[in-house]
């Protein structure tokens, strides 16, 4: 009897890896996807905002010109969770939208930190070229 408590604890927790694994799997291929989506639109930012109850993953493109041209979102707590696109900034100037992230209230910019570090890394890149 105790020998088959452990077995079928055991096939549990396999199945439980395997699901965790093709999930994992899903999500990565989806991040690839966006990337690339993005990636044919211009030159793009990523962030991310990891918490121990919904964790973020921004993504946002823009031209050489540094305006906003798309922008996308995946947020959740389960591997379903897709990329939604983040109509608010589409438009918008990077250097303009770093201003108005920095400029938010201590909570506020924990919330937008993966928005945040994705314009960062765009006026990097912009600022890097310019010293050039």
């Amino acid at each position: 009897m105790m020998m088959m408590d452990f077995t079928m604890l055991f096939v549990c927790l396999l199945a439980f890896m395997v699901i965790q694994a093709l999930g994992t799997y899903v999500q990565v291929q989806q991040y690839k996807k966006a990337v690339r989506r993005l990636h044919k639109k211009g030159n793009i930012g990523i962030g991310s905002k990891r918490s121990r109850i919904r964790n973020n993953i921004v993504i946002i493109a823009c031209d050489n010109q540094g305006k906003i041209v798309d922008g996308e979102l995946m947020e959740g707590l389960t591997v379903f969770t897709k990329f939604k696109q983040i109509p608010d900034i589409i438009g918008k100037d990077i250097f303009l939208l770093k201003e108005e992230y920095e400029a938010l209230s201590k909570k506020e910019k924990k919330q937008f930190k993966g928005h945040l570090q994705a314009v960062e890394a765009l006026c990097n890149r912009f600022s890097s070229i310019e010293n050039t």
